[in-house]
């Protein structure tokens, strides 16, 4: 199954049936039964954690343009050029720029704490300088960022 047919699932709260096929060599005959597979329950980001997200994807992008049905997902542009940050200040540097007002390490940090604790955020150590970070967005957050842009269109 792809991932991006169990987050669409999962954000329009759509059930999953998966069949459990019989067979006899390598020919379905028939079904065993039906299995139900249990979808994330997402939650409502703030508008806050949305605007911090918004830092992966690519600024001047429209609400249509995430669920067009012109690309896949996997070949989706907005979706293939996801932003990667090498150190909280680069990050800090383009959210500074997002919001035009500046703010604290801390605050980031805030920010990031809150997101990780939802697995929004892949944060890994830096390989270039060991005591900076590499913080990117996770298929969660990816689920997280486009159920609230689902949640605008609605």
């Amino acid at each position: 199954m792809s991932i991006w047919f169990y987050i669409a699932c999962s954000m329009t709260s759509t059930k999953i049936i998966h069949a459990d096929y019989r067979y006899e060599g390598n020919e379905e005959v028939g079904i065993n039964s039906n299995v139900e597979l249990i979808t994330l329950p997402f939650n409502n980001i703030t508008e806050k954690q949305f605007e911090f997200l918004e830092l992966f994807f690519e600024p001047n992008y429209s609400v249509d343009d995430f669920f067009s049905q012109e690309f896949s997902f996997n070949e989706h542009p907005v979706l293939t050029k996801i932003e990667k940050y090498n150190s909280l200040e680069q990050l800090r540097t383009a959210l500074e720029e997002r919001k035009g007002s500046p703010l604290t390490r801390g605050s980031i940090n805030g920010y990031i704490k809150k997101l990780q604790n939802l697995s929004t955020l892949e944060i890994s150590p830096n390989p270039e300088d060991k005591k900076e970070k590499t913080i990117t967005i996770s298929y969660l957050g990816i689920a997280f960022f486009l159920q609230n842009l689902y949640n605008k269109l609605n």
